[in-house]
């Protein structure tokens, strides 16, 4: 005799066991960066469920994937990062005031470095092409051309003295009003140049 077909059981689905990730395996499924993950998780709730533990020094993240990207789509469509920063941005402009500007507030420390090296490349071209000049290399040449202009204008008494025969008392009254004035000249260039005899 045959036996009667029983009908088969359908297989029992097997629950998915909950997929954990740490914070670079879940930056690569959203296809960013984990620094740029970093980021986005600062912003995220501190009681979502899917954040299983938060990454601090020495612990690493722990996201339940599943619930974490249901968070990430949501996020994206919903701009949560351009209200946050608009935000922020409107609260630095009411403690500056009209100080800060609303453009810099909204750069990247990427974007501000990367601004900071080109202002100082255009300097460094003005500089070749003579526009600009570096301060210390001008002060370096005054100095130096009032050493000389001191050095020479102590030989006029000297030479003065011995065209006109006049008195040792003379020179030295010649010589003092030149140092006088070679004093003036030095104070109103503001450079530091010992002008005393010697």
């Amino acid at each position: 005799m045959a036996r009667a077909e029983t009908p088969r059981r359908a297989p029992k689905k097997r629950a998915k066991p909950e997929v954990i990730a740490t914070l670079d395996e879940f930056a690569s499924i959203c296809s960013v960066t984990p620094e740029t993950m970093r980021k986005h998780l600062a912003d995220a709730s501190a009681d979502a469920a899917w954040m299983i533990e938060r990454g601090r020094r020495g612990v690493g993240y722990k996201i339940a994937v599943a619930g974490a990207v249901e968070w990430w789509t949501n996020r994206a469509k919903a701009g949560d990062d351009d209200v946050r920063r608009s935000a922020i941005a409107e609260w630095r402009m009411m403690a500056l005031g009209d100080g800060g500007d609303d453009e810099g507030f909204r750069m990247t420390g990427s974007e501000r470095s990367a601004e900071f090296n080109a202002g100082m490349v255009e300097l460094k071209y003005r500089e070749l092409i003579g526009e600009l000049a570096r301060v210390a290399t001008i002060q370096d040449e005054i100095v130096n051309a009032v050493i000389e202009l001191r050095r020479q204008l102590l030989r006029v008494a000297p030479e003065i003295r011995r065209e006109h025969s006049l008195t040792k008392e003379m020179e030295l009254a010649i010589e003092a009003k030149i140092a006088e004035r070679l004093a003036a000249f030095v104070s109103n260039l503001g450079v530091d140049v010992a002008i005393a005899d010697g």
